[in-house]
């Protein structure tokens, strides 16, 4: 039987999948070998909670609880943390080698993440973001454009004075990028949800009086476009040089093809920026080595899916086409 041939890219180089199979059955090895010895450990606290547990129900059923609990609690964090350090070392192998056959100027921080001001100062959400955390950061330049993306989660906390709670009002994929025009005000692209679920005209009304540091709202002409977005700006003729026609049909497309019920993609563009937030389905994770099973070529085309398919905005917005100079001058009023 002849060996299997290699995996090749479309310029007859070797694939950089190939290459990691080696690695990857090494890394296979070592995940089950920990999985083994987490879950191992987990069973001995578990068991030794037990006894506790029922030497404590001797002396008070009380104190059952206060022994139980956190007994489960401390063999639940012990395996997540044994088993996430054979996930970094998944991530930590596989995204960069994915990166530098995509784009050689992109660079991977699996700890880092876009900054919590930075989420805030885009202005996409209105709500607070209490707590706040992120995880697989890729920066650097994509096809000459500078970008920066990861995975965030943000929640908003609400008490009644009893009772606290956290509501998560994102969960996704948060982009920046270079937006290749030179601009003065800020603007904002937003999920058209009032109007969705209210109607025309009392969405309108709600649209109005949502506007946190947002400028005023503003109609634009493509009705398509009106039905999915609401645009607020700080300025109409600059939200019309920047929000082109063929960019609404983009962001149309964008928004269909990361729908999630009632799509909440949004944008904002400030300091010749692009902000994007694309929530991702379910709050699923990126990246990630399956807990069992095979792990081999076809882990690391899924996760070469993934870079491709969050890469894929940049290219749909066409953002390395320097259609004319940033240094050209801002478009006169008349």
């Amino acid at each position: 039987m002849k060996d299997p041939e290699p995996d090749r890219s479309g310029d007859g180089r070797s694939h950089p999948i190939a290459g990691l199979d080696e690695s990857l059955a090494d890394l296979r090895e070592l995940r089950d070998a920990t999985r083994k010895k987490a879950l191992t450990l987990s069973a001995v606290i578990i068991g030794a909670t037990i006894l506790l547990s029922l030497g404590a129900l001797v002396v008070s059923g009380d104190l059952l609880a206060f022994v139980l609990v956190p007994g489960i609690i401390l063999a639940v964090v012990v395996y997540t943390q044994m088993m996430g350090g054979v996930q970094l070392k998944y991530k930590k192998l596989v995204v960069p080698a994915l990166l530098k056959e995509l784009d050689p100027g992109l660079s991977y921080n699996p700890d880092g993440c876009i900054p919590k001001e930075e989420f805030r100062r885009s202005k996409i959400f209105s709500q607070r973001a209490d707590s706040y955390s992120g995880e697989d950061l890729v920066f650097g330049s994509y096809k000459g454009i500078p970008v920066r993306f990861s995975e965030l989660k943000a929640q908003e906390k609400h008490s009644d004075g009893k009772h606290t709670s956290y509501q998560t009002f994102f969960s996704g994929v948060f982009m920046v990028a270079d937006f290749n025009k030179d601009f003065k005000y800020s603007h904002w692209v937003l999920p058209d949800t009032a109007e969705a679920a209210f109607g025309q005209v009392v969405g309108n009304f709600l649209q109005k009086l949502s506007l946190p540091g947002r400028g005023h709202m503003t109609r634009m002409e493509d009705p398509a476009f009106e039905k999915k977005f609401v645009v607020y700006t700080e300025d109409d003729v600059e939200a019309r040089y920047i929000l082109t026609p063929k960019l609404m049909r983009t962001m149309l497309k964008l928004s269909e093809r990361f729908r999630k019920g009632v799509s909440k993609i949004g944008f904002a563009f400030m300091n010749s920026n692009v902000y994007i937030a694309i929530p991702i389905e379910g709050g699923r994770d990126l990246f990630e080595m399956p807990s069992r099973g095979d792990l081999g070529a076809d882990t690391a085309r899924r996760t070469l899916e993934e870079l491709k398919e969050i890469l894929s905005v940049f290219d749909v917005m066409e953002l390395d086409l320097r259609l004319w100079s940033k240094d050209r001058p801002y478009p006169s009023r008349r």
